[in-house]
């Protein structure tokens, strides 16, 4: 069956059983896709929380956001910047978009941050006896992790998605 990056995309991300959100945006003028992740959780305790922007909340429930960005290599160039915005910045080949491997992959890394950032987000939320000014809760993209799963991915899956 041939099908695009963003299809592949689209019926990955839905499957993927994540009790929070998921959004894929696709920008057709930029040729970027971002995945958008909420992480939304009760909180237990009282903790006194400041967002990346210094604001400080005790709402019920918590929300998370972090997003992913996907790029046309050909198109752009990776701007360091973007490592400040985004969680992982991940490119793509142009109309070759990505080889059916590297898109298996990346949900099955994605999954992986998913459960482990739910279950981390949840630790740092209800652990009340440490000092809630020297906590820091944020997900973790390990590129280096994320390219050995594509290699292995590589070796039983083929094919392509284009963009």
């Amino acid at each position: 069956m041939k099908q695009s990056l963003n299809e592949f995309l689209v019926a990955g991300l839905a499957n993927l059983g994540f009790d929070g959100g998921l959004d894929l945006i696709w920008n057709k003028d930029e040729h970027t896709f971002t995945v958008d992740i909420t992480f939304s959780i009760e909180q237990k305790g009282q903790h006194f929380l400041l967002d990346m922007t210094g604001d400080s909340s005790k709402e019920n429930p918590i929300e998370f956001v972090d997003s992913i960005l996907l790029y046309d290599s050909t198109r752009q160039k990776f701007k360091p910047a973007w490592n400040d915005d985004f969680l992982a910045c991940i490119a793509y080949e142009g109309r070759l978009g990505w080889k059916r491997a590297r898109g298996v992959a990346f949900l099955e890394y994605l999954k992986v941050i998913l459960l482990s950032g739910r279950k981390n987000l949840q630790q740092f939320l209800s652990n009340s006896e440490q000092l809630d000014f020297l906590l820091n809760f944020e997900l973790k993209w390990s590129e280096e992790n994320f390219e050995n799963l594509v290699r292995e991915k590589q070796k039983n899956v083929s094919g392509t998605l284009p963009y």
